[in-house]
């Protein structure tokens, strides 16, 4: 997770820098593949940052979820896109100031978003040993019991 947000980092970065090297009036060409590097740090962070999430939820409910989790997630990214957007397109004084500032507000964004995923792996909660073995023992009682029955 963590590796994937540095290279979401570095992609981001490497926009900007794009943005600076190239002239006032031309197209930075390095941006593509800066953008293609976000664009991986970003799939390298989605698939552990959702088997974090999950890990604390019962199998019973992993679909509802999950169904949830990726709900949320396109809810933030439009909301993402609607509000860098909103700050790109409302900044005067020419393409390169209001990419430097809508670039700003997503590095602001990803500290954010890196904070929360520093929490989350902090805080993960796993089962006990002693927790899974009172588990199986109840699982055996009602074995145990049901054999009864039927016996």
């Amino acid at each position: 997770m963590h590796v994937g947000l540095a290279a979401f980092a570095v992609g981001l970065a490497a926009a900007a820098l794009a943005y600076r090297a190239a002239a006032p009036s031309a197209y930075p060409t390095a941006l593509p593949f800066a953008l293609a590097l976000a664009g991986l740090g970003s799939g390298l962070f989605t698939p552990p940052f959702f088997t974090t999430a999950l890990a604390a939820v019962g199998p019973q409910e992993t679909g509802s979820a999950a169904g949830l989790l990726n709900a949320v997630q396109q809810l933030g990214g439009t909301l993402g896109v609607a509000v860098i957007g909103g700050i790109h397109l409302g900044t005067t004084g020419g393409p390169r100031t209001a990419a430097g500032h809508a670039l700003g507000a997503a590095a602001v964004l990803l500290a954010a978003t890196a904070a929360a995923a520093g929490v989350m792996t902090a805080c993960r909660t796993r089962p006990t040993v002693a927790a899974d073995e009172a588990g199986e023992a109840d699982e055996a009682g009602e074995a145990d019991e049901a054999g009864e029955a039927a016996g």
